[in-house]
């Protein structure tokens, strides 16, 4: 029994997703705003789930594993399917684009600017992270998606790091438009990703 606990309006949304894709029944747990209690119940639930008391959390038949691509990771090792190659280096070229994601877009100093009213500090955190997704709209230029022609957890990993089912193809909090930034291979992928029926279905949980 597969059990996903935090709402799809947060990083839980990735494998929620990556659950979609494989076609696993899986419970739903959405926590979310009432986290916001420390004394509240569902609080409770998770600091005994996640010591860290993040979600998203998975538990697998009494296993307990956090952080979303840990639990994307886990699953398309777990559970055959086309999104996860047999191939090593295909497999490779799904960890490091899946670390690339994490490492170099889900930035804690650019998601501290968000809080800031420092009009200067947001345009070279834009500019920077302009950047870095054009690493990834050079590497779309000859192919549809990131390890060639097929849709695989290192696409679902990275469009969901992103853009959330609920962004609506837009790039993270800002909502970027990857088009209107000068990013057209990476704005044409985006799409072919958001526009999924999985991406469409997650929109609407809680």
């Amino acid at each position: 029994m597969l059990k996903l606990y935090g709402t799809s309006k947060s990083r839980a949304a990735r494998s929620i997703l990556a659950l979609e894709e494989l076609g696993l029944q899986y419970e739903h747990i959405p926590l979310g705003k009432e986290l916001r209690d420390q004394d509240s119940e569902p609080r409770k639930l998770l600091n005994s789930l996640n010591p860290n008391g993040h979600v998203p959390v998975l538990e697998h038949d009494g296993f307990l594993i956090w952080e979303s691509m840990a639990i994307n990771l886990y699953l398309g090792e777990n559970f055959d399917s086309e999104l996860w190659p047999h191939e090593p280096r295909s497999r490779g070229l799904i960890y490091q684009w899946s670390f690339w994601a994490q490492t170099e877009m889900d930035r804690k100093d650019w998601e501290s600017i968000r809080r800031l009213n420092d009009s200067g500090a947001l345009k070279r955190m834009t500019k920077e992270k302009i950047a870095t997704l054009s690493i990834l709209d050079k590497s779309l230029e000859s192919r549809p998606y990131i390890l060639g022609d097929h849709f695989t957890l290192a696409d679902l990993n990275v469009a969901s790091t992103l853009s959330q089912p609920n962004e609506e193809g837009k790039i993270d909090w800002q909502r970027l438009d990857a088009r209107e930034i000068g990013l057209p291979h990476l704005a044409e992928w985006l799409f072919r990703c958001t526009q999924r029926e999985s991406w469409k279905r997650v929109a609407s949980y809680e």
